[in-house]
């Protein structure tokens, strides 16, 4: 047995919250359970409605639509315990509506690998000298458009994760549509990842099925500022309804510099490792962005930070 694939487990399982039962077991690709994007992990992961950039692809499909030309985006948070969390993104206009690409990565790092020592009944692992790792990884691919007064989006994704010499793939699809409505409001619904289970070294477990229903609104001229409110709640599988939202607030000087600031609520349960509230902000200069994003795990006693970098033209 490799004591090194339990240690990878181990770390996995604190990433996240325990989640809902799903038939009998926890879900599989934890990636998919964690933030994809550094304004909207500030904005408390409330982006089904909010989303208006190529990021929107991992949260509703159908907010590409709200894209004009082209964008991408690149965003990359050191995790705990040694792991590292990244995604990218990119979408530019193609026939009546927008296509956009992304890649969601979680690396659990490298630790050195153990079997069993046969001396002991395996009561101690025997160093190999060999260092393994371990990743989850989700490629998508969606197209958003609008028809009539509604937009309506789609996303194909495969997911794969590797644990030490295991490995396994699976496919799954999102869906999402989102209207607006009453001044600037947008409301906005997704089902997330649908597809069959993930089988890795043998045992396989669902994909976190997700649930979103939210609305944003924006104010302009509020004073110097700019304001923007959102709000959600998500269902994971056969879970609880949970409640998120927050809020940005931006400044734009006489020279077209903009700053933002953004705290945001998590939806989430009381048993969550991670603190319920994250915060961060933003500068805007002609066609770049640069956003940031504070979280912490009570629970660990740690904190994370993560630094996005958003290109539109």
């Amino acid at each position: 047995m490799r004591y090194t694939i339990l240690s990878l487990l181990a770390i996995g399982g604190a990433l996240v919250p325990p989640p809902a039962p799903a038939q009998g077991g926890r879900t599989s690709a934890i990636v998919l359970e964690l933030p994809a994007s550094t304004r909207a992990l500030s904005l408390g992961g409330a982006y089904v409605a909010a989303g208006a950039d190529d990021a929107a692809l991992f949260y509703n499909p159908s907010q590409l639509a709200t894209l004009e030309g082209r964008a991408a985006s690149l965003s990359v948070q050191p995790y705990i315990e040694g792991s590292t969390l990244g995604a990218a993104s990119a979408a530019f206009q193609i026939g009546p509506g927008t296509l956009g690409f992304g890649l969601q990565v979680l690396s659990y790092g490298s630790t050195d690998e153990y079997v069993c020592d046969e001396t002991t009944q395996c009561e101690r692992g025997e160093a190999t000298g060999r260092t393994v790792s371990a990743n989850d990884l989700a490629a998508s691919v969606g197209y958003g458009m609008t028809w009539r007064t509604v937009r309506l989006g789609a996303a194909a994704k495969y997911v794969r994760q590797s644990l030490a010499d295991a490995s396994g793939g699976a496919p799954a699809i999102d869906v999402g549509a989102a209207i607006d409505v009453w001044r600037g409001a947008t409301v906005g619904v997704s089902i997330q990842n649908l597809g069959p289970d993930l089988e890795t070294g043998g045992s396989s477990a669902p994909l976190p099925r997700y649930l979103r229903v939210g609305a944003s609104l924006p104010w302009r001229g509020v004073g110097p500022f700019d304001v923007l409110g959102t709000v959600e709640v998500s269902q994971q599988r056969e879970g609880d309804f949970l409640p998120g939202g927050g809020a940005e607030v931006t400044w734009t000087s006489a020279n077209g510099l903009a700053f933002s600031a953004r705290v945001g609520a998590l939806a989430q349960n009381s048993s969550a490792a991670t603190s319920r509230i994250a915060f961060g902000g933003g500068v805007r200069a002609r066609q770049f962005a640069l956003d940031y994003a504070y979280q912490s795990f009570d629970a660990l006693a740690v904190t994370t930070h993560r630094f996005g970098l958003r290109w539109w033209r």
